[in-house]
């Protein structure tokens, strides 16, 4: 397992938990507590995390070390095009295997329903991946993104099927 590996693991068990620990990394990656406890040493002597109590927290250089890419949708019926566009997506990021459902997704979270850039804000990506439909402008997006001091890219993904949509099959439902 590569640093970037663990890294990318203190990431998402605190995204999805709202804090993480050695123990809680540990089951997550899958490592000895006794190797653990060596990688996590080197990780805090080389800058990239820290340790508060028994909290470990990423410090801007270990969430440098990887990228996050960002994909919303409400996905009512899952379908063949979100699953491309998912796939498309993580191709713009690192390879890391959380959910097992579908390969390509590393962590699924409900957003907010009210305001769309409060979860942007929580995951502070490095890329934010637009499927080919989504009515959300991408100048919109970086412009409210930089408003609130998170850098990232707007990506629009393209669809090798357009026609395939959730509207036209819940209709046929």
């Amino acid at each position: 397992m590569k640093d970037r590996e663990i890294l990318e693991a203190v990431f998402v068990t605190s995204l999805l938990h709202g804090r993480t620990d050695a123990t809680r990394l540990r089951k997550e990656v899958g490592l000895s507590q006794a190797e653990m406890r060596r990688r996590l040493r080197r990780l805090r002597e080389r800058g990239y995390v820290e340790g508060r109590g028994s909290r470990l927290f990423l410090k801007p250089k270990g969430r440098r070390a990887f990228r996050v890419v960002f994909i919303g949708g409400t996905f009512e019926v899952i379908h063949p095009g979100h699953i491309y566009t998912i796939e498309q997506a993580k191709k713009l990021g690192e390879r890391r295997k959380v959910l097992s459902a579908i390969r390509y997704v590393d962590v699924a979270m409900l957003g907010s329903e009210s305001n769309i850039y409060d979860t942007l804000e929580k995951v502070s990506p490095d890329i934010v991946a637009l499927g080919y439909d989504q009515y959300h402008r991408e100048e919109e997006i970086a412009r409210e993104a930089e408003r609130r001091g998170i850098r990232l890219s707007v990506v629009r993904l393209r669809s090798p099927n357009p026609a395939l949509k959730t509207s036209k099959i819940l209709a046929q439902l």
